[in-house]
């Protein structure tokens, strides 16, 4: 172990002693406390590998943090810290729905998300109590700092309603994601509330699209400005580092190549942009036997050339040319869209399946229905302010599988909390 590690490790564990075993709440206590924060802050950033580093200084900072303040804003608005805080045992998400008249799928996901940043406490899954966090909320005085964060942050929305030019010159000095999606993430509070908190569920009529006055998809939006285009097409590009493969868990050989047929179609990769997955799979597994293809929109793959893969025009929301595959993979698919347009997808892949032979494998996050992660609740609250989409439950995973006639046989999983799993689907008998 890194001495430094070991070296904080002591301290927090001294600092924690000595308060446990003070009494009273006087200044030396409070030395303590302030101090004993600090050791573990630092004890933290000592723990992290590269992989964490980036999901911290660019995942947690541009989509966490602030979601963090948007979360605990709608918690405010529908009234949840007081309901919690006033109740004497914990409170159950149907409860919870009722009281409120929020959606249930809507409150689960704001609540998973105020659980990941200790403003609720998950006594069990989808059962909840009050924290610190809470309690701050019900004084008036101390939550109109939340209000007032919102007042003055109005300014980012100015972002939206800029002359084209404009947004350019901008592009050069702010961040992307605080270029577009900080003024969408700041109306996601309003817009639950006009929408009467029901689940959003239609790309075309998110905060996304109120805030930009569209009613196009926010990718075809983005696709349409290049001032937005090239930076958001690098940052996606680089989306995976830090990451484990799903190839570093998943017996590729056993599973993909044992019983391949050499003249077949061994790997479409559905919605695969630059082709990267496949070009790993051929550079890894050379000998696997049969194709690999990978299909995307026309004005992605349209000058891509790979060696050893196939490229091929094709929109997923479309009929699924390619019949019998061993494999069809989507990652990062299909949490970009709504349980309606996915089970399309979806039921589209069945239909060329070969039962007894072609799987599905999905490489998504399946989101604990307990102790979610603050990067991957900042991601789903993201997904519905911006697509009107989400990141799945294993339970959800389970329901949409299961109504496109598909049945899962596994979820194969990384050892970390970042990387994406790997979902491995089969027809339904």
């Amino acid at each position: 172990m890194d001495p430094s590690v070991t070296h904080l490790l002591a301290q927090v564990r001294t600092l924690g002693e000595e308060l446990s075993s003070a009494q009273g709440e006087g200044t030396g206590n409070e030395k303590r406390r302030t101090e004993l924060r600090k050791a573990v802050s630092k004890l933290s950033l000592a723990l992290e590998e590269p992989g964490d580093v980036l999901e911290r200084v660019t995942m947690q900072v541009e989509i966490a943090s602030f979601l963090e303040v948007v979360s605990i804003k709608i918690g405010i608005n529908l009234g949840l810290f007081e309901i919690l805080v006033k109740s004497e045992k914990p409170r159950s998400l149907p409860e919870l729905a009722e009281e409120t008249g929020a959606d249930p799928v809507l409150l689960g996901r704001i609540l998973r998300s105020l659980a990941s940043v200790g403003a609720v406490e998950e006594t069990a899954t989808e059962c909840y109590a009050p924290t610190t966090v809470s309690r701050t909320m019900v004084v008036p005085k101390l939550a109109a700092g939340v209000e007032h964060w919102f007042v003055y942050s109005q300014y980012l929305r100015v972002y939206a309603h800029l002359d084209a030019l404009m947004k350019t010159q901008l592009m050069v000095f702010v961040d992307l994601s605080f270029t577009y999606l900080s003024p969408v993430w700041h109306y996601l509070p309003k817009y639950l509330e006009e929408t009467h908190y029901q689940n959003p569920s239609d790309s075309i009529h998110t905060a996304f699209n109120l805030v930009y006055r569209t009613a196009k998809p926010c990718f075809r939006y983005i696709m349409e400005h290049h001032a937005w285009k090239d930076p958001f097409q690098v940052y996606m590009s680089g989306f995976d580092e830090g990451r484990a493969n799903w190839m570093d868990f998943f017996p590729v050989e056993e599973k993909l190549g044992n019983g391949a047929h050499t003249d077949g179609i061994l790997f479409v990769d559905v919605g695969g942009g630059f082709g990267h997955e496949a070009v790993a799979l051929k550079k890894r597994y050379p000998k696997l036997p049969g194709k690999l293809i990978i299909q995307d929109l026309p004005q992605t793959v349209k000058e891509l050339h790979l060696e050893g893969v196939e490229v091929m025009e094709h929109d997923f929301l479309k009929p699924q040319t390619i019949k019998g595959a061993r494999v069809y993979y989507f990652r990062n698919v299909l949490h970009d869209w709504s349980d309606d347009i996915c089970r399309t997808i979806l039921t589209e892949t069945r239909r060329v399946m070969d039962p007894s032979y072609s799987k599905v494998l999905i490489n998504q996050w399946v989101v604990p229905a307990r102790d979610a992660t603050r990067l991957m609740t900042g991601q789903d609250l993201n997904m519905m302010a911006v697509l009107g989409a989400i990141e799945r439950t294993e339970k959800q995973w389970y329901e949409l599988l299961e109504s496109s006639g598909l049945r899962i046989e596994n979820i194969w999983r990384p050892d970390d909390d970042v990387s994406e799993c790997l979902i491995e689907v089969a027809v339904k008998e």
